[in-house]
């Protein structure tokens, strides 16, 4: 492989923050629970607030899995039909495909919205973190809104440079 190559690589693509977040969210799952796991069977020793701050770790670094699939345009879908159909049929059933789900991600982002902002208003403090819930309820609209943005982008630029469905069985 020559310098060229190696430097386009799609293995060499710059990370997106999201793909960054997810990563180092679920590095902080790892640790904390390998620690967990160590302290508990290893010394007899078990940290409650360890496990408490992985699982919010991990709802939010699967957030960003999302926002991550749905960058790529491998989210999942049902896509025999698409085959069947014309190029421009494709593109079609696509973006009302993802017209309808950008409908239903603002119906998300409202009601997280309010959602939020009530538990802001009457807060659900975790009694093992003693830390206020909504900071780790806001993933839901902040998510779907981010998810929201890169479906977006990727209508753009489906409509933009052509229409390619992706197979996310067969991989790269």
């Amino acid at each position: 492989m020559t310098r060229h190559t190696q430097k386009n690589s799609p293995s060499r693509q710059r990370r997106t923050p999201e793909q960054w977040a997810g990563a180092i969210l679920l590095g902080i799952v790892v640790i904390f629970l390998g620690f967990q796991v160590i302290a508990r069977f290893g010394f007899g020793r078990s940290f409650s607030w360890l496990e408490e701050v992985s699982r919010f770790a991990f709802v939010w670094a699967v957030y960003f899995g999302f926002i991550v699939a749905a960058e790529a345009d491998r989210h999942i879908r049902v896509a025999l039909h698409l085959q069947l159909l014309p190029p421009k049929g494709r593109l079609m059933m696509l973006t009302l495909a993802d017209t309808l789900w950008l409908a239903f991600n603002a119906v998300v982002i409202w009601h997280g919205y309010h959602f939020t902002v009530s538990m802001f208003e009457f807060p659900y403090i975790s009694q093992t973190t003693g830390i206020n819930l909504v900071w780790v309820q806001m993933i839901v609209p902040l998510g779907f809104i981010f998810i929201s943005i890169r479906v977006f982008q990727v209508m753009i630029a489906r409509w933009r440079d052509g229409f390619d469905l992706h197979d996310a069985r067969l991989g790269d």
